[in-house]
């Protein structure tokens, strides 16, 4: 009898979506692949999507603690006293 798993396939990397298979071993093995169409509105990417790649990269090269010592000192900056 043969079993269905289903799973996605993003690249190279196999994703399951229900329960994996268990292990196989020493068996014959089918494997069948099919496509599924995506739905027409999936296949849009969403606002939110386009404006992240539009923002992707807008920070230069900076690591995140590099990015978060930068916020750090500003922070500092303006919690300090006047000196009038």
């Amino acid at each position: 009898m043969l079993q269905t798993y289903k799973a996605q396939l993003n690249g190279s990397q196999l994703t399951w979506i229900d329960l994996p298979p268990e292990p196989i071993e020493h068996s014959n093995v089918l494997i069948v692949l099919e496509k599924a169409e995506q739905p027409a509105a999936a296949k849009l990417p969403s606002d939110a999507y386009n404006a992240f790649m539009r923002a992707k990269g807008c920070l230069g090269t900076s690591s995140r603690a590099q990015i978060d010592a930068e916020l750090a000192q500003m922070r500092s900056e303006w919690d300090r006293p006047l000196g009038f």
